[in-house]
Protein backbone atom coordinates (compact mmCIF):
# COMPACT_ATOMS: atom_id res chain seq x y z
CA UNK A 1 0.00 0.00 0.00
CA UNK A 2 1.61 3.42 -0.79
CA UNK A 3 2.75 5.56 1.85
CA UNK A 4 0.86 8.43 2.37
CA UNK A 5 2.39 11.70 1.48
CA UNK A 6 3.20 14.50 4.52
CA UNK A 7 1.09 17.41 3.90
CA UNK A 8 3.41 20.28 3.38
CA UNK A 9 3.48 22.96 5.95
CA UNK A 10 2.66 26.62 4.89
CA UNK A 11 4.90 29.53 5.93
CA UNK A 12 2.84 30.51 8.78
CA UNK A 13 2.59 27.00 9.96
CA UNK A 14 6.45 26.65 10.05
CA UNK A 15 6.52 30.49 11.21
CA UNK A 16 4.15 29.47 14.02
CA UNK A 17 5.63 26.08 15.26
CA UNK A 18 8.88 27.62 15.39
CA UNK A 19 7.65 30.56 17.69
CA UNK A 20 6.55 27.57 19.86
CA UNK A 21 9.53 26.07 19.99
CA UNK A 22 11.60 29.36 20.87
CA UNK A 23 8.98 29.89 23.67
CA UNK A 24 9.61 26.44 24.88
CA UNK A 25 13.36 27.03 25.01
CA UNK A 26 12.81 29.89 26.84
CA UNK A 27 10.83 28.50 29.31
CA UNK A 28 13.29 25.98 30.24
CA UNK A 29 15.93 28.55 30.29
CA UNK A 30 14.20 30.83 32.87
CA UNK A 31 13.23 27.86 34.68
CA UNK A 32 16.23 26.76 35.08
CA UNK A 33 17.77 29.74 36.21
CA UNK A 34 15.51 30.11 38.80
CA UNK A 35 15.89 27.06 40.33
CA UNK A 36 19.91 27.42 40.15
CA UNK A 37 18.88 30.85 42.27
CA UNK A 38 17.10 29.10 45.23
CA UNK A 39 19.72 26.48 45.16
CA UNK A 40 22.66 28.87 45.39
CA UNK A 41 24.20 31.50 47.62
CA UNK A 42 23.13 35.28 46.17
CA UNK A 43 25.86 36.91 45.76
CA UNK A 44 26.39 40.31 46.52
CA UNK A 45 27.51 42.64 43.85
CA UNK A 46 31.06 44.95 44.90
CA UNK A 47 28.81 48.09 45.75
CA UNK A 48 26.27 46.54 47.80
CA UNK A 49 29.66 45.14 49.98
CA UNK A 50 31.20 48.55 50.00
CA UNK A 51 27.86 50.20 51.64
CA UNK A 52 27.58 47.49 53.92
CA UNK A 53 30.99 47.91 55.21
CA UNK A 54 30.51 51.84 55.22
CA UNK A 55 27.29 51.57 57.29
CA UNK A 56 29.00 48.79 59.97
CA UNK A 57 32.17 51.65 60.55
CA UNK A 58 29.69 54.64 61.02
CA UNK A 59 27.99 52.39 63.54
CA UNK A 60 31.02 51.73 65.45
CA UNK A 61 32.26 54.83 65.20
CA UNK A 62 28.99 56.39 66.56
CA UNK A 63 29.35 53.94 69.70
CA UNK A 64 33.22 54.91 70.15
CA UNK A 65 32.40 58.47 70.59
CA UNK A 66 29.37 57.73 72.73
CA UNK A 67 31.44 55.68 75.01
CA UNK A 68 33.83 58.45 75.18
CA UNK A 69 32.27 61.03 76.06
CA UNK A 70 29.14 59.60 78.26
CA UNK A 71 30.35 60.14 82.23
CA UNK A 72 32.50 57.54 83.62
CA UNK A 73 30.88 54.65 85.55
CA UNK A 74 33.96 55.40 88.26
CA UNK A 75 34.38 58.65 89.31
CA UNK A 76 38.02 59.77 90.06
CA UNK A 77 36.51 62.28 92.42
CA UNK A 78 35.00 61.06 96.14
CA UNK A 79 31.01 59.41 96.00
CA UNK A 80 28.48 62.07 96.94
CA UNK A 81 27.10 61.98 100.51
CA UNK A 82 24.17 63.45 100.59
CA UNK A 83 22.78 64.64 103.47
CA UNK A 84 19.45 62.42 105.70
CA UNK A 85 17.37 63.09 108.22
CA UNK A 86 18.67 63.28 111.79
CA UNK A 87 18.50 60.11 113.55
CA UNK A 88 17.07 60.18 117.36
CA UNK A 89 18.63 56.95 118.14
CA UNK A 90 21.94 55.73 116.88
CA UNK A 91 22.23 53.18 113.72
CA UNK A 92 23.92 50.03 114.78
CA UNK A 93 26.28 48.80 112.44
CA UNK A 94 29.12 46.14 112.07
CA UNK A 95 32.11 47.11 110.15
CA UNK A 96 35.96 46.04 109.72
CA UNK A 97 38.48 48.66 110.15
CA UNK A 98 41.06 48.09 107.18
CA UNK A 99 43.41 45.96 109.13
CA UNK A 100 40.69 43.03 109.34
CA UNK A 101 39.50 43.94 113.15
CA UNK A 102 35.48 43.41 113.12
CA UNK A 103 33.53 45.56 115.55
CA UNK A 104 30.19 46.61 116.58
CA UNK A 105 29.02 49.89 117.19
CA UNK A 106 26.86 49.31 119.74
CA UNK A 107 29.96 47.33 121.82
CA UNK A 108 31.04 51.43 122.50
CA UNK A 109 27.85 51.59 123.90
CA UNK A 110 28.47 53.37 127.67
CA UNK A 111 31.42 55.52 126.14
CA UNK A 112 31.28 58.72 124.20
CA UNK A 113 31.42 58.27 120.30
CA UNK A 114 32.21 60.32 117.73
CA UNK A 115 31.69 58.84 114.05
CA UNK A 116 33.22 60.89 110.88
CA UNK A 117 31.49 59.94 107.54
CA UNK A 118 34.18 60.81 104.22
CA UNK A 119 34.07 59.89 100.90
CA UNK A 120 37.14 58.58 99.28
CA UNK A 121 37.67 58.49 95.28
CA UNK A 122 39.07 56.15 93.22
CA UNK A 123 42.81 57.25 93.63
CA UNK A 124 42.65 58.24 97.01
CA UNK A 125 41.28 61.64 96.77
CA UNK A 126 39.40 63.30 99.62
CA UNK A 127 37.14 66.86 99.49
CA UNK A 128 39.48 69.30 102.07
CA UNK A 129 36.59 69.48 104.26
CA UNK A 130 37.75 66.00 105.23
CA UNK A 131 41.10 67.26 104.99
CA UNK A 132 40.35 69.60 107.59
CA UNK A 133 38.24 66.85 109.57
CA UNK A 134 41.47 64.82 109.91
CA UNK A 135 43.62 67.16 111.36
CA UNK A 136 40.90 68.16 114.21
CA UNK A 137 40.36 64.66 114.71
CA UNK A 138 44.07 63.57 115.55
CA UNK A 139 43.90 66.34 117.60
CA UNK A 140 41.39 65.23 119.68
CA UNK A 141 42.82 61.72 119.16
CA UNK A 142 45.99 62.42 120.88
CA UNK A 143 44.15 64.04 124.09
CA UNK A 144 41.31 61.04 124.65
CA UNK A 145 42.54 58.03 122.56
CA UNK A 146 43.68 55.03 125.26
CA UNK A 147 42.84 57.64 128.25
CA UNK A 148 39.19 58.07 128.14
CA UNK A 149 35.79 55.91 127.66
CA UNK A 150 35.72 57.67 123.76
CA UNK A 151 35.94 55.91 120.41
CA UNK A 152 36.79 58.05 117.23
CA UNK A 153 35.69 56.26 114.23
CA UNK A 154 36.37 57.24 110.75
CA UNK A 155 33.62 55.81 108.27
CA UNK A 156 35.16 56.14 104.82
CA UNK A 157 32.82 55.40 101.59
CA UNK A 158 35.02 54.02 99.07
CA UNK A 159 33.47 52.53 95.63
CA UNK A 160 36.64 52.03 94.10
CA UNK A 161 39.31 49.03 94.76
CA UNK A 162 42.40 51.70 94.64
CA UNK A 163 41.32 54.05 96.59
CA UNK A 164 44.31 53.04 98.85
CA UNK A 165 42.65 53.89 102.68
CA UNK A 166 46.00 52.31 104.06
CA UNK A 167 47.39 55.53 102.33
CA UNK A 168 45.57 57.78 103.65
CA UNK A 169 45.96 56.52 106.71
CA UNK A 170 49.53 57.03 107.17
CA UNK A 171 49.12 60.49 105.35
CA UNK A 172 46.73 61.82 108.50
CA UNK A 173 47.94 59.67 110.85
CA UNK A 174 45.21 58.28 111.72
CA UNK A 175 45.53 56.72 115.25
CA UNK A 176 41.65 55.59 115.37
CA UNK A 177 39.13 53.20 114.18
CA UNK A 178 39.27 53.39 109.88
CA UNK A 179 36.50 51.02 107.54
CA UNK A 180 35.27 51.00 104.70
CA UNK A 181 31.26 51.36 104.53
CA UNK A 182 31.26 49.71 101.18
CA UNK A 183 33.26 46.90 102.65
CA UNK A 184 29.97 44.94 102.71
CA UNK A 185 28.85 46.21 98.94
CA UNK A 186 26.29 48.40 100.96
CA UNK A 187 26.88 52.40 101.63
CA UNK A 188 23.61 52.34 104.45
CA UNK A 189 26.58 53.58 107.89
CA UNK A 190 26.91 56.90 105.39
CA UNK A 191 23.32 56.81 104.48
CA UNK A 192 21.76 56.82 108.42
CA UNK A 193 24.47 59.40 109.23
CA UNK A 194 25.18 61.47 106.98
CA UNK A 195 23.42 64.43 107.80
CA UNK A 196 25.34 67.30 106.99
CA UNK A 197 26.97 65.50 103.78
CA UNK A 198 30.47 64.70 103.11
CA UNK A 199 32.11 65.16 106.30
CA UNK A 200 29.89 64.98 108.62
CA UNK A 201 30.76 64.16 112.21
CA UNK A 202 28.27 62.70 114.76
CA UNK A 203 28.66 63.03 118.82
CA UNK A 204 26.57 59.98 120.70
CA UNK A 205 26.84 60.35 124.05
CA UNK A 206 27.18 57.47 127.07
CA UNK A 207 23.48 56.70 126.63
CA UNK A 208 23.85 55.70 123.32
CA UNK A 209 21.83 58.73 122.35
CA UNK A 210 22.57 60.95 119.56
CA UNK A 211 24.05 63.89 120.84
CA UNK A 212 24.83 66.34 118.28
CA UNK A 213 25.90 66.35 114.00
CA UNK A 214 28.14 68.85 112.52
CA UNK A 215 29.37 70.03 109.23
CA UNK A 216 32.13 71.02 110.39
CA UNK A 217 34.18 71.58 113.76
CA UNK A 218 37.26 72.44 115.44
CA UNK A 219 39.58 70.38 117.64
CA UNK A 220 38.41 72.88 120.75
CA UNK A 221 34.85 72.94 120.44
CA UNK A 222 34.50 68.88 119.89
CA UNK A 223 37.07 68.38 122.78
CA UNK A 224 34.58 70.97 125.01
CA UNK A 225 31.57 68.63 123.98
CA UNK A 226 33.12 65.57 124.59
CA UNK A 227 33.99 67.08 127.76
CA UNK A 228 30.72 67.79 128.84
CA UNK A 229 29.00 64.33 127.61
CA UNK A 230 31.99 62.79 130.05
CA UNK A 231 30.66 64.97 133.29
CA UNK A 232 27.04 64.25 132.07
Amino acid sequence: MPKKKKKKLGWKERQRQRQLKQQKELDKYYTRREIEAETKPRKCSKGKILAALCLIAIILGSYGAWQYTRPSTQSEEPPPINPTNPLLTPYDFTMRDIDGTQFSLNSFSGRIIVIHLMGVGCQGQINPINEYQLTQLKTVCSSYCGNNPVTLITVAVATCENSDLAQIRINYDIAWLFGNDYDDGKVDIAQQYAAQGDGTIVLIDKAFQISEAYSTIAASTLSSKINQLLGA
